[in-house]
């Protein structure tokens, strides 16, 4: 049966070149799919888990354990001096307390620079070195990290601020006591991408040499834990030897955990994670569709096979030998161009996304013998008809499918059954923020859809053929031709359908995740850069306004606008601060016009969206007082009030006053944002330290909504490909299969412009109807699957679902639809009216 195998091959290679396309288009998809969303989480891991990516276990102390000096939590993890007992545990191999310690870089002897710490020196972050330096994430990028107590290893940016090298001498100041000491540059690191350290230089000493600038307490919220053993293990034990004191996460739990803190879901893995499984049924019905085509041809072939003495046994070995090799070279194709093409989106992805990564998914495996699978239960498909009834029953033609049929009553009834049921769950879960079973209900219903086109597409065919048949006789028939082979008919227009439903689908619900993630991350970190003024007198106005006009001059700033402490909320001792609401307003996106107006009213207060009293009361140095809460739709925010309610609340700022800064550019890159932060210090006389720009935090979240997007384009392309080359191979597939009944019109008088008019006609119409179905299907899913996602979001939010419809680009995927197949036409028209009658009328 090889050799019968191989002959097939041989005799019909076009056909063969074809299937193997479809295989390798559905492989590479899923494949894609998969690597893609591998390739996000290690990108999502290296940007939001900068500082701990490279740890088994990340240990994170509670607030009670880390602000406790005496808490076990320092008896655990230990210290700069001393190791703590949770190295005890088998399978823990280094417990590195992660300790950063405020200290400043002074600046070289006749530096006209301003320092970013006090007038001589700029802040930096002294760290800790662990034992093990696999655990930093900062790569080393010259020299050697310390391992005498008289080094120190610094990051890029303070080598280049100082123009230090390896070798060089430099002076750190301690905050608390003034003292200095020197130190010989052994190394420098990569400046780190730790969002929570944009604006300080960092740098790494013995543990050591940190405990002289560390104070006699030092404290720290952060561990790093290097495993040898079983991880899981080990992390059951750690959690139970911190219990109350501390949680203890995988690095990818913990970044999954930020994004559902953000956003209300984990938008990495359901977003990417639910596209894999759809990926997963368009490879399904990308292979059985191309097969489909083929099916009356390859039953009758089957069918002459067992005339000319064949077995069922030797047909089914052939079948199972043909669909194996195909199967396997189509796979093997598959994957190899998803992971070329991947990394190559990767490469491209590292200009606009920092610490774009590159990651294999070792399911990729399972694809190829999924992908082998699914060709071979295609491929059986016409076999296990030619062998269930005798060799002339299997020649003969298949009555056409319609609603009139037995067959055509049972396909409607479960293709409806199957489409609205499935469509009405899906709703249902989506609502409830079930996105999983959303998709398998969606899967359904796609399933009834395609059920259903054998019954409806033909006729939407042939009502849409009216308009060609003013092309004269090629457009008639073409119309005709859509309802006189139904099943080919519906096999050429799902390809098309597959694909216009993926595109419209990714663009609905891509540009609506783009628009709603955009409006979370601005609820959720609604101001740029705050300013602490603490070594500055509230009540000093005047150096308060000149710090803030400082800030406004500064390039990059696009606003600033003080707020003065007027109070503290009653029994929480957070401050409530009081600023002009329509500047404030002006810098912070997350205050609306009707929070601005509200707070106009004297004696009201704008709190976060979660409180739930009418009233907050508020201790002033005067006595407490209460005021009307005004709910916004922040999740947190300090308690504000205008400078007229403040007037009735304190004659006198008590407490540290803020600046809130806007930059001029909605996305800044890391190192710009740094540059100026120093330059803010630098202007200003504010230390860095007092400095916190939830922007970086913002940007960090927004690069994983970047990376999202680029993989979602990635996808978006491959969808396009799909398309194109579905409708391109069942074209070619289906001039193929009716070689025959092509040859008879032109033997019986057909010319040659008038097969290709007819072919390029029929193509036309039944692109029309799969583009135009296809897309609405696909903003359909589109809706859904946006409502499925950020339902949890919304439900733990204020605001509500703003869908993002795309009807520009939409229009112009229907349009490009049926030139598209327009141009898969050319070909197989063109080959189809080359041939001879004779010639045509002689193939099987």
């Amino acid at each position: 049966m090889w050799k019968l195998s191989l002959s097939q091959l041989k005799t019909h290679p076009r056909r063969y070149i074809a299937v193997v396309l479809a295989i390798t288009l559905g492989t590479m998809f899923l494949a894609s799919a998969l690597l893609v969303t591998s390739s996000a989480k290690e990108t999502t891991k290296q940007m939001l888990g900068a500082t701990y990516a490279n740890a088994d276990l990340l240990i994170n102390a509670t607030q009670e354990a880390y602000t406790d000096p005496e808490s076990a939590l320092y008896d655990h993890l230990g210290g700069l001096e001393q190791p703590g007992d949770l190295e005890a545990i088998p399978g823990v191999a280094e417990v590195y307390p992660l300790i950063q310690v405020a200290t400043g870089l002074v600046l070289p002897e006749g530096s006209e620079q301003r320092g970013t710490f006090d007038a001589d020196a700029d802040f930096l972050l002294a760290t800790n070195t662990p034992d093990d330096t696999s655990l930093l994430a900062t790569p080393v990028t010259e020299g050697a990290l310390p391992t005498a107590d008289s080094e120190i290893a610094i990051d890029t940016t303070a080598a280049d601020r100082h123009d230090l090298a390896v070798g060089d001498t430099v002076t750190l100041r301690s905050m608390a006591e003034d003292d200095e000491k020197d130190f010989t540059v052994s190394g420098m690191v990569d400046t780190s991408g730790d969002p929570t350290a944009i604006g300080a230089m960092t740098a790494y000493l013995t543990p050591e040499a940190l405990s002289a600038f560390a104070g006699e307490h030092p404290m720290y919220s952060m561990g790093l834990v290097r495993v040898d053993g079983e991880v899981d293990a080990v992390l059951e034990q750690l959690t139970n030897a911190l219990s109350g004191v501390a949680t203890v996460n995988t690095p990818d739990v913990e970044i999954s955990e930020s994004l559902v803190d953000t956003f209300g879901f984990d938008a990495i893995t359901v977003a990417l994670g639910g596209f894999a499984a759809i990926a997963l049924l368009v490879m399904m019905m990308v292979i059985n569709n191309t097969f489909s085509v083929l099916v009356a041809q390859r039953t009758k072939e089957y069918a002459l096979q067992r005339v000319l003495g064949a077995t069922r046994g030797q047909i089914r070995k052939s079948v199972l030998a043909e669909t194996l090799m195909i199967g396997l070279i189509g796979s093997t194709l598959g994957i190899a161009a998803a992971m070329g093409l991947i990394f190559g989106l990767i490469l491209v992805a590292q200009n606009w996304v920092d610490r774009a990564t590159f990651a294999i998914d070792a399911n990729l495996v399972w694809v190829g013998v999924v992908g082998v699978i699914i060709t071979v239960i295609a491929g059986w498909l016409p076999a296990g008809r030619a062998m269930r009834v005798s060799p002339l029953e299997a020649m003969r033609p298949v009555a056409a499918m319609t609603v009139e049929s037995k067959a055509g009553r049972i396909r409607l009834f479960f293709g409806a059954l199957l489409f609205i049921g499935g469509a009405t769950v899906m709703v249902i879960f989506a609502r409830h923020g079930e996105v999983g079973l959303a998709i398998v209900a969606g899967a359904v219903s796609f399933i009834g859809v395609l059920l259903l086109s054998v019954l409806f597409v033909p006729a939407a065919a042939y009502g849409l053929g009216w308009i060609t048949r003013a092309t004269g006789v090629p457009g008639k028939m073409a119309q005709l031709n859509s309802t006189r082979n139904r099943s080919r008919t519906a096999a050429t227009a799902a390809a098309l359908i597959i694909g216009t439903t993926l595109v419209a689908m990714i663009l609905t619900g891509g540009r609506t995740f783009q628009h709603n993630s955009d409006q979370l991350l601005a609820t959720n970190y609604p101001v740029d850069i705050y300013a602490d003024l603490t070594n500055v007198d509230a009540a000093d106005s005047q150096r308060v306004d000149e710090i803030v006009t400082a800030m406004r001059n500064t390039s990059g700033v696009e606003n600033a606008a003080p707020l003065q402490p007027v109070g503290t909320v009653q029994d929480h001792n957070e401050p409530v601060m009081a600023g002009d609401p329509a500047q404030l307003a002006q810098i912070s996106a997350g205050l609306t016009d009707a929070d601005v107006a509200a707070l106009q009213a004297p004696g009201t207060v704008l709190v976060s969206s979660g409180y739930q009293a009418a009233t907050l009361t508020v201790d002033t140095a005067d006595g407490p007082v209460e005021l009307n809460a005004v709910r916004s739709d922040l999740p947190s925010v300090t308690a504000l009030v205008s400078d007229v309610t403040a007037q009735q609340l304190a004659s006198e700022p008590a407490g540290t006053a803020t600046v809130w800064i806007k930059v001029d550019q909605d996305e800044i890159p890391a190192s710009e944002l740094q540059d100026l932060l120093a330059t803010l210090a630098a202007n200003t006389g504010v230390s860095a330290a007092d400095f916190e720009s939830p922007l970086m935090m913002r940007g960090v979240y927004q690069q994983a909504i970047n990376t999202v997007m680029l993989t979602v384009v990635g996808l978006l392309a491959i969808s396009v490909l799909i398309a194109f080359v579905g409708v391109a191979n069942t074209q070619a597939l289906s001039a193929l299969e009716r070689t025959r009944e092509n040859a008879l019109m032109r033997a019986l008088g057909m010319t040659k412009r008038g097969l290709r008019a007819m072919l390029s006609w029929e193509a036309a119409i039944i692109c029309a109807v799969g583009a135009l179905l296809g897309c609405g299907l696909g903003m359909f899913y589109g809706w859904a699957g946006s409502v499925a996602l950020f339902s949890t979001a919304f439900d733990s939010q204020s605001g509500s679902l703003e869908m993002a419809w795309p009807w520009a680009t939409i229009g112009g995927i229907a349009i490009t639809a049926v030139l598209a197949g327009l141009i898969a036409s050319i070909i197989p028209a063109h080959r189809a009216a080359k041939l001879s009658p004779v010639a045509g009328l002689a193939t099987i």
